[in-house]
Protein backbone atom coordinates (compact mmCIF):
# COMPACT_ATOMS: atom_id res chain seq x y z
CA UNK A 1 0.00 0.00 0.00
CA UNK A 2 1.52 3.47 -0.85
CA UNK A 3 0.23 7.14 -1.11
CA UNK A 4 0.52 9.39 -4.02
CA UNK A 5 -0.17 13.26 -3.48
CA UNK A 6 -0.39 16.22 -5.68
CA UNK A 7 2.72 17.33 -3.88
CA UNK A 8 4.40 14.96 -6.16
CA UNK A 9 3.02 16.37 -9.33
CA UNK A 10 -0.04 16.50 -11.22
CA UNK A 11 -0.93 13.19 -12.91
CA UNK A 12 -0.02 9.58 -11.82
CA UNK A 13 0.88 7.13 -14.72
CA UNK A 14 0.03 3.39 -13.98
CA UNK A 15 2.92 1.25 -14.52
CA UNK A 16 3.78 -2.34 -14.52
CA UNK A 17 5.35 -4.89 -11.95
CA UNK A 18 8.71 -5.99 -13.57
CA UNK A 19 9.00 -9.33 -14.51
CA UNK A 20 12.22 -9.55 -16.65
CA UNK A 21 15.86 -11.29 -16.05
CA UNK A 22 17.85 -8.49 -16.84
CA UNK A 23 17.60 -6.80 -13.38
CA UNK A 24 17.13 -9.21 -10.88
CA UNK A 25 16.81 -6.34 -8.00
CA UNK A 26 13.59 -4.94 -9.65
CA UNK A 27 11.98 -7.91 -9.71
CA UNK A 28 8.12 -7.63 -8.84
CA UNK A 29 8.72 -3.86 -7.72
CA UNK A 30 5.85 -2.21 -9.15
CA UNK A 31 6.85 1.10 -11.27
CA UNK A 32 4.83 4.41 -11.85
CA UNK A 33 5.28 7.27 -12.92
CA UNK A 34 4.03 11.52 -13.04
CA UNK A 35 3.74 13.21 -16.32
CA UNK A 36 4.62 16.78 -15.07
CA UNK A 37 7.34 16.11 -13.03
CA UNK A 38 8.74 13.09 -14.68
CA UNK A 39 9.00 11.12 -11.61
CA UNK A 40 9.20 7.50 -11.37
CA UNK A 41 8.94 5.93 -8.33
CA UNK A 42 8.78 1.92 -7.60
CA UNK A 43 7.00 0.30 -4.45
CA UNK A 44 8.46 -2.67 -3.32
CA UNK A 45 5.99 -5.93 -2.81
CA UNK A 46 8.29 -7.23 -0.14
CA UNK A 47 5.55 -5.62 2.85
CA UNK A 48 2.15 -5.53 3.58
CA UNK A 49 2.66 -2.29 5.29
CA UNK A 50 2.08 0.88 4.18
CA UNK A 51 5.41 2.71 2.84
CA UNK A 52 6.44 6.00 0.87
CA UNK A 53 7.68 4.96 -2.80
CA UNK A 54 11.29 4.92 -3.56
CA UNK A 55 12.19 7.60 -6.21
CA UNK A 56 14.12 5.94 -9.39
CA UNK A 57 14.36 8.57 -11.57
CA UNK A 58 13.83 12.64 -11.10
CA UNK A 59 12.64 14.97 -14.01
CA UNK A 60 13.98 15.48 -17.11
CA UNK A 61 10.56 13.61 -18.74
CA UNK A 62 6.78 13.67 -19.71
CA UNK A 63 5.76 10.17 -18.83
CA UNK A 64 2.92 9.20 -20.67
CA UNK A 65 3.13 5.50 -20.57
CA UNK A 66 4.54 2.47 -19.23
CA UNK A 67 4.59 -1.10 -20.65
CA UNK A 68 7.02 -4.20 -21.21
CA UNK A 69 8.54 -6.59 -24.03
CA UNK A 70 7.81 -10.08 -24.45
CA UNK A 71 11.02 -10.45 -22.03
CA UNK A 72 8.98 -8.59 -19.16
CA UNK A 73 11.03 -5.63 -19.22
CA UNK A 74 10.44 -1.80 -18.55
CA UNK A 75 10.01 0.95 -20.85
CA UNK A 76 8.35 4.42 -20.01
CA UNK A 77 7.36 6.57 -23.29
CA UNK A 78 8.75 10.48 -22.56
CA UNK A 79 5.44 12.40 -25.04
CA UNK A 80 7.51 15.37 -24.31
CA UNK A 81 11.19 14.41 -25.53
CA UNK A 82 9.30 11.75 -27.86
CA UNK A 83 11.82 9.36 -26.07
CA UNK A 84 11.12 5.50 -25.09
CA UNK A 85 13.31 5.20 -21.69
CA UNK A 86 14.21 1.38 -21.13
CA UNK A 87 14.08 1.13 -17.25
CA UNK A 88 16.83 -0.84 -15.56
CA UNK A 89 18.71 -0.85 -11.91
CA UNK A 90 22.03 0.85 -10.26
CA UNK A 91 23.99 -0.48 -7.82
Amino acid sequence: VAEYSHDHGCTVIGGNVYRGKAQPALVGGYFFGDYCSGTIWAIDPSSDTPREPTVVLQGGASISSFGEDEAGELYATDIGGGRLLRLTGRR
